[in-house]
């Protein structure tokens, strides 16, 4: 009986353990270099660095790349799990003719804080919320972008802002059903605290949407993108990149073609 005891002891420790470090296997802040930074200053005329202020005195970071703010639609983006988004500046700058803002997650880049659910989610509206105030952006002339772990605040974003557009890659319905892919589904859902559980409002998004992904996702897998394509009721449309993987999906010439057809085209697509 000893021994049993033991082994249930044991376990607990190992499932409290694992809940206690649940976020810090889900997210991976990540720096930006002081190189980057003077770089990301001095080298793009259209970019201003914009704050946010959050709770206890910090303010979250980050970009906005302004080419037209009176004429041309705002779009909102919400990068990966390990990804700093100033990353996307060059890529922005010269593929998408919109206006960008782009603020990192708590304790990435120069964001203050510590990343968890509820407050990337009410950072989202913030984010949103400040600058829709300081540019009078409209929710229909708005876009949300969300990319991997992304997609779950742009369709947070999307939803209790009413926006017109939203463009999710490689989204999933949630990170319960994606994580049980790799370990037992009782034990995911028992240790972890952030569920990104974007099935659950899915079908009450009324934006205009476009889902980017690939067949050959490593990570995400097909099946969970599919699922929430498939919840979707507003106009939608579902574009493969063929030949792309996960983290490289933004490489392939597909990728921003689709994009821009998609805002260019606003209000074409059809259930």
């Amino acid at each position: 009986m000893k021994i049993i005891g033991f082994i249930l002891i044991g376990g607990i420790v190992i499932i409290v353990g694992l809940m206690l470090f649940s976020r810090k296997l889900l997210y991976f802040p990540t720096p930006v270099s002081g190189a980057r930074l003077a770089y990301l200053k001095s080298g793009f005329d259209q970019v201003r660095e914009i704050t946010i202020p959050i709770e206890k005195k910090g303010s979250l970071h980050g970009w906005l790349i302004q080419k037209d703010m009176e004429n041309l639609p705002t779009l909102f983006y919400f990068g990966g799990n390990a990804e700093e988004v100033s990353l996307n500046m060059e890529d922005f700058v010269q593929k998408i003719d919109v206006n960008v803002v782009m603020v990192n997650y708590r304790g990435f880049g120069q964001s203050d804080g510590t990343p968890d659910e509820g407050s990337l989610k009410s950072d989202a509206l913030a984010i949103y919320d400040a600058m829709a105030k300081k540019y009078k952006i409209t929710p229909d002339n708005a876009v949300a972008w969300g990319r991997s772990i992304g997609s779950s605040m742009a369709c947070f974003l999307a939803l209790e802002r009413g926006l017109g557009r939203l463009i999710l890659t490689c989204p999933f319905d949630s990170i319960v059903s994606v994580a049980a892919h790799y370990y037992p589904g009782w034990l995911v859902g028992m240790v972890l605290k952030d569920k990104h559980q974007t099935i659950d409002f899915s079908s009450k998004i009324i934006a205009t949407t476009l889902v980017l992904a690939s067949k050959a996702d490593e990570v995400i897998p097909p099946e969970n993108t599919l699922k929430l394509y498939e919840s979707l009721n507003c106009p939608k449309e579902l574009v493969y990149i063929d030949g792309a993987g996960h983290n490289t999906i933004s490489e392939f010439d597909g990728y921003y073609g689709a994009v821009n057809r998609f805002l260019r085209g606003y209000g074409t697509i059809s259930n």
